[in-house]
């Protein structure tokens, strides 16, 4: 394992982490359940490994952890057969080398067989035969634990890039291996979800229903709060600025981490305890706006590898043009100029390279903060003529106090009226969620009435939508709803001249299963907070503030 400072790189994550030491407690007790981590690039899935791998003390488990991001057979061969000696002489205080000959001679009086199995595996690495060596490798979790009677947990982070070592059938000769090493848990990950789950679906067929699929998202707002706090200890940071900044990042904890960096770094300068606006703007502009900024560098370095391979010339404006607010193929097509056949085919190389996520009919870049940087500075780099960095930093800045005063202003709005504005948006795009498809119609009318409980005396906010195809229905609440709230909904729907075509639930809490089951009964469409921020992202508004 390379080093890797826990205490500063892991934030929160419990209940994760809560999963995979359970599932290690399941596996002692013979029953097992491997774990996939899926998530976006520096969100935080290696932290949540560290730290596990950190905190696990039982001689029981022997971990072996292996990074696969660009890494070649004899790479991966040597730190699994050490990782393996290493961590079962560890765990026998017997022994604490690295050097894999001398690792075997201390390890051979008590794994005599996976010693010589290790010694046959290089005789084939040696003699050229890969393909032998990597079945004899993932052959050789299952013949140690019964030997050393001992349990294995295997990590392969960034488990996709199995396939760049070459080796035919990689994926099946590990699948055959994992269905049989019952004293074997298999934890993987991938920064590239929708190929992750793919390959586990298809490649590794077998044990698709085998894999728990974790998805690993950014912050959500509390623990983003929570983390602003931790990191800035004793700096104070009002409320509203925490809240921009979170909107800002996305919640994402890479991010977050940057930018609060500066802040410290700016604070002890100027000797401020406190963080007012010009500070943020100044913080965000150093990692963001700045050439070599932390941020704005690593956004510049992901478009030139995007744009390294021939024909990608046109990668840059399809971006910013997306970024901009061009969601539908007709208008990415009118915007840049091109060919709706080329258009097409960058599309597909961002969405492969999860870059650009397509949902319905829509295209929209997944990164927040990216999107942001797009349009807000590496399109005015594009176009500026006189190369003034003075005049576009001053645009930068206003832009920043431009967004923090609209996020203030929209948390001062009910949530109705949050809701209005986004359906507002709408212009009959096609949206997909959690496998339900949406219209998402043009609506020429919208206005807020309420429903009036008489069991409760209370009143339910409910907003009418009128659009050519019908009339949509659509009940809000910031606290949890109940099966009375439905049913008061359904019974007070039926009571208008015209029926409507849809009526839809928004739920910022969790429904209670009875609610749930009833609505869906009914063909109530649900809606929770996280359908919302990605139809907020969609059209480029701020998330909810609670």
């Amino acid at each position: 394992m390379s080093i890797f400072d826990v205490e500063n790189h892991f934030f929160d994550r419990k209940s994760i982490l809560n999963l995979l030491n359970k599932r290690v407690f399941d596996l002692k007790e013979g029953y097992r359940q491997n774990i996939a981590l899926l998530g976006n690039r520096y969100i935080g899935k290696t932290a949540i490994l560290y730290k596990f791998l950190n905190d696990l003390e039982d001689d029981e488990i022997i971990t072996i952890y292996l990074d696969l991001e660009d890494k070649d057979f004899a790479h991966v061969l040597s730190k699994f057969v050490r990782s393996l000696l290493y961590n079962f002489l560890k765990a026998k205080k017997s022994s604490f080398h690295t050097d894999l000959e001398i690792l075997k001679e201390n390890a051979r009086s008590f794994l005599p067989k996976t010693v010589e199995e290790i010694t046959k595996i290089q005789t084939y690495w040696q003699q050229g035969k890969i393909s032998e060596a990597y079945r004899g490798l993932v052959s050789l979790p299952e013949k140690f634990t019964f030997e050393a009677d001992k349990f294995c947990v295997l990590i392969f982070d960034e488990f996709h890039y199995l396939d760049d070592l070459s080796i035919p059938d990689v994926y099946q000769e590990l699948g055959k291996k994992i269905m049989t090493h019952k004293r074997c848990l298999y934890i993987v990950t991938s920064s590239f979800p929708k190929l992750a789950s793919k390959i586990l679906s298809e490649k590794l067929s077998l044990l698709f229903g085998n894999f728990e699929m974790i998805k690993i998202g950014p912050f959500d707002l509390k623990t983003s709060q929570d983390f602003i706090e931790d990191q800035l200890k004793q700096i104070k940071m009002g409320v509203p600025l925490r809240n921009f900044l979170i909107d800002f990042t996305g919640g994402h904890p890479l991010y977050l981490s940057l930018i609060l960096q500066e802040i410290i770094h700016l604070s002890s300068i100027h000797k401020q305890e406190e963080v007012f606006v010009p500070l943020l703007v100044q913080a965000i502009e150093n990692a963001m706006f700045n050439q070599w900024g932390v941020i704005s560098h690593h956004f510049d370095m992901l478009v030139e590898t995007l744009c390294s391979d021939k024909g990608n010339g046109i990668t840059p404006s399809l971006l910013v043009a997306i970024a901009k607010g061009n969601h539908k193929l007709k208008d990415l097509v009118a915007t840049t100029g091109l060919k709706q056949s080329a258009v097409q085919q960058r599309l597909n190389r961002l969405i492969d390279a999860e870059i650009v996520i397509k949902n319905g009919n829509l295209y929209y870049v997944q990164d927040k903060l990216l999107k942001y940087w797009l349009k807000c500075v590496f399109e005015k780099r594009l176009k500026e003529l006189d190369h003034s960095v003075e005049k576009l930093r001053s645009e930068f800045r206003g832009e920043i106090e431009g967004s923090f005063e609209h996020l203030k202003m929209v948390s001062q709005k009910d949530l109705s009226a949050i809701i209005m504005e986004l359906l507002n948006c709408f212009d009959n795009e096609a949206f997909s969620h959690n496998g339900r498809r949406y219209k998402l119609p043009l609506f020429r009318n919208i206005e807020t009435f309420k429903m009036h409980d008489e069991d409760t005396g209370k009143d339910l906010d409910i907003i009418k939508a009128s659009s050519p195809e019908g009339l949509w229905f659509i009940m809000i609440k910031k606290d949890p709803f109940g099966e009375n709230d439905v049913n008061v909904f359904l019974k007070e729907s039926k009571k208008f001249k015209q029926r409507p075509q849809r009526c839809v639930i928004i739920s910022l809490s969790d429904l209670d299963e009875n609610s749930r089951i009833k609505a869906l009964q009914e063909r109530i469409w649900i809606w929770n907070e996280g359908e919302i921020k990605i139809l907020l992202d969609l059209y480029d508004k701020p998330h909810i503030v609670r």
